[in-house]
């Protein structure tokens, strides 16, 4: 009889040893886990938003009709969640604005339309916008710009 309950009481310890190391398996796996979920660099909030306002206007220069983006450089901070409101102030054409590198689009805009254009600045840089409605106009491929994103 002793025997016997000597195995028991070795095999409840055993139990009880076990159902501990679990529990501190998992609470290990819980703590890793809130810790990736919390500090994942890119899940970080931007820090502010900034909304800008683009033009897409006609200026006449030398009896010629020239097309341009207002401002042509935009300079934002890395980290900062951007708008841009692109207005198509050109009264006779259509015209979008483009960031290919980004993967943005207004699409196409008529005489006085204005789209939104949203998105997070977490790659600095400098890219490329341009008109993105082909032939819009004979200087379609004079109608660039620039986005800064600084550190």
């Amino acid at each position: 009889m002793e025997v016997s309950e000597n195995m028991q009481s070795k095999s409840s310890r055993k139990g009880a040893g076990r159902s501990i190391g679990l529990g501190v398996i998992i609470l290990v796996l819980v703590a890793v886990g809130a810790y990736a979920y919390y500090y994942q660099p890119s899940a970080q909030t931007p820090t502010k938003t900034e909304t800008l306002n683009v033009g897409i206007k006609t200026v006449m220069e030398n009896g010629a009709e020239h097309h341009l983006l207002d401002p042509a450089t935009i300079t934002v901070q890395k980290g900062d969640h951007i708008v841009l409101i692109v207005t198509n102030k050109d009264q006779s054409d259509t015209h979008g604005l483009g960031i290919p590198d980004l993967g943005l689009d207004t699409g196409p805009l008529g005489p006085g339309q204005t789209s939104k254009l949203e998105f997070n600045a977490d790659t600095a840089g400098t890219f490329k916008i341009r008109c993105s409605v082909p032939g819009c106009a004979p200087d379609h491929a004079q109608m660039i710009g620039q986005l800064i994103v600084t550190q």
